[in-house]
């Protein structure tokens, strides 16, 4: 029983998670539409749980780096973890999954892809769009520390730019910060 409660603890955070970010990204839409005309539209974003609606619209994908169907298998043994499905209205177009370590002081980016063959509405925001999932998780959770776990070379300017830096043992990590009240 014990066991069970964590597991939907665990589940309400992550879906706190996912409506914070939302929230976030709604708010960034007003604040950018105050400022001007602008070609970002973000109203339409929606984070939700990696399901089987998210793995049947993968399979749509050409050329992805990974298998997300391995995914359902992770969360089973790993109910701790975050996965996210970025959608815009009704295309996918990007998949997240962080796990955090046993202490939950480090949260571990395993993987994050976006819809690799095409145009999309969210082309080069997906992973700002992750990481600020993965942020409002990290908070609930109290991790201190995000990591990218083996990310491509490609990858790692990208990070950089998002606030990510190499620590003494050669990871890539970004501290979580704290919103003040």
């Amino acid at each position: 029983m014990p066991r069970e409660r964590t597991h939907l603890r665990y589940q309400l955070y992550k879906s706190q998670a996912r409506k914070l970010a939302g929230i976030a990204t709604r708010q960034l839409q007003y604040e950018l539409e105050c400022l001007g005309p602008t070609a970002l539209d973000l109203r339409e974003v929606c984070f939700e749980p990696i399901d089987a609606n998210a793995l049947i619209a993968f399979e749509l994908w050409d050329d992805p780096h990974f298998s997300w169907n391995d995914v359902i298998g992770w969360k089973a043994r790993e109910p701790l973890a975050l996965d996210i499905a970025i959608w815009f209205g009704s295309e996918l177009c990007g998949l997240c999954f962080a796990n955090p370590n046993k202490s939950r002081q480090r949260i571990r980016i395993v993987r994050m892809e976006g819809r690799p063959e095409k145009q999309h509405p969210l082309k080069n925001r997906i992973a700002p769009l992750s990481i600020l999932v993965i942020e409002e998780y990290a908070r609930i959770i109290g991790s201190i520390l995000m990591e990218a776990q083996e990310p491509f070379a490609g990858a790692v300017p990208i990070y950089q730019l998002l606030g990510f830096g190499f620590d003494i043992d050669g990871r890539l990590v970004k501290p979580v910060e704290r919103l003040v009240s």
